[in-house]
């Protein structure tokens, strides 16, 4: 039996919407107030966001996270 503790997942998002500090600000805020979510680090510049997870999470999931704000979250990149 393999012990996948401790094993992460680790993916790319495209997101649009971003203009600005203040936007990478609350694309972080809400992806990271997802509870598997462990880190995300957002490149304004490359719209991009990396996303880490203890379990891999769906795109729907993390779309409904940005639900409610201007921003659109689309990928993974690869």
């Amino acid at each position: 039996m393999v012990d996948n503790k401790g094993i992460n997942t680790k993916h790319s998002y495209h997101i649009r919407g971003m203009h600005c500090g203040g936007c990478a600000k609350a694309v972080e805020q809400n992806l990271s107030a997802l509870p598997q979510v462990k880190t995300v680090k957002v490149d304004l510049e490359k719209k991009l966001a990396q996303v880490e997870s203890e379990t891999p999470i769906s795109l729907s999931t993390l779309q409904a996270s940005l639900e409610n704000t201007s921003y659109a979250i689309e990928g993974p990149v690869n």
